[in-house]
């Protein structure tokens, strides 16, 4: 079978790590990378030893013999670029959060319908073997009627204005860089549509948001998902049902999970090594491009269009308009 080949564009802290990820497949490579700076194109190309580099995105996506771009460029460009990989009828593999508004994602999966692309947003965490086995439990009823959740994810992170994590331009803030985690595992575990959502946030000095706190409520259950760039937190996200719960440690990147009786006694540990764990969505990227599909279903577009709904319903209640960008 042919070689995969991927395509990068941006090449930041996170491109590092698909890198490595790509090296780990079979059958696939990372054939060539584009930032804006030339300098940094190389000392990445050379890094990965990517046989070329280029300092402009189209150079890159007008090549015939790439099957695929990951998009790694910071929040407030996906949108552009994803449009651009699609101009240029390139499959693309976005990093989180994808977009910032549910406008801008209706009309990037619509775009990649009509041409027939495959899009997919860089969801990493649905595909770790600890939180399928969470959602195999839940399926099988073995916590009984799902009643409440809980998630709580953050870090305390750089207060330096012109970090991304802290400018608004950039699409900083604690939702989209980590808070989308929260949504997209949660609704992803409890598998029921969203019936309604409140939400509350704590402002940084550069005016996004440092505290979120977002309560969804489901047809079985009601959650509380808590993001936040200003602390180092204890994470964990934990599903409570009529004869146990399951409780998981740093739910978006760890490897455990656990499962409890309703008495409180611990029932069953899960726990398996995974090494890079954006292995799984390069994995699911390659399958589905070579079966025709335009979408994963681990990651479908429903689940980043609702997110980016949510998004948008709490940028609006904390008055920043449509979003931070």
């Amino acid at each position: 079978m042919k070689q995969f080949q991927f395509g990068i564009l941006g090449a930041g802290d996170i491109a590092h790590k698909f890198c490595d990820a790509v090296r780990k497949v079979d059958g696939a490579c990372v054939a060539a990378v584009a930032s804006k700076d030339q300098r940094r194109a190389w000392h990445f190309a050379k890094r990965h030893k990517i046989e070329d580099f280029y300092d402009n995105y189209d150079q890159l996506l007008s090549r015939d013999d790439l099957d695929a771009i990951y998009i790694a460029t910071t929040h407030n460009f996906h949108y552009e670029n994803i449009m651009c990989c699609l101009e240029h009828n390139k499959p693309v593999l976005c990093e989180k959060s994808m977009v910032p508004t549910a406008a801008q994602a209706r009309e990037i999966f619509d775009c990649a319908k009509e041409k027939n692309l495959f899009v997919m947003e860089a969801m990493w965490s649905r595909f770790l073997p600890h939180i399928n086995q969470a959602r195999q439990w839940i399926q099988e009823g073995r916590i009984g009627h799902l009643e409440m959740a809980s998630c709580s994810i953050g870090f305390s992170a750089s207060r330096d204005p012109s970090h991304r994590i802290n400018a608004p331009a950039l699409g900083g803030g604690a939702a989209y860089d980590i808070g989308v985690y929260a949504i997209e595992l949660m609704t992803y575990l409890i598998d029921e549509p969203v019936l309604e959502m409140q939400s509350m946030l704590a402002r940084s000095e550069t005016g996004v948001d440092k505290v979120d706190n977002i309560m969804l409520r489901f047809p079985s259950c009601i959650a509380n998902l808590q993001a936040t760039t200003a602390a180092t937190i204890r994470q964990e996200l934990c599903i409570y049902g009529s004869e146990g719960y399951i409780r998981i440690p740093r739910a978006h990147c760890s490897h455990s999970c656990y499962l409890y009786h309703k008495n409180g006694l611990l029932a069953k540990r899960f726990h398996k090594n995974y090494g890079n764990g954006f292995v799984f969505e390069v994995r699911e990227t390659m399958r589905c491009i070579r079966a025709g599909k335009l979408e994963s279903s681990v990651v479908p577009h429903s689940a980043t269009l609702q997110c980016a709904e949510l998004f948008d319903r709490c940028f609006q209640d904390w008055g920043y308009g449509e979003s931070t960008i």
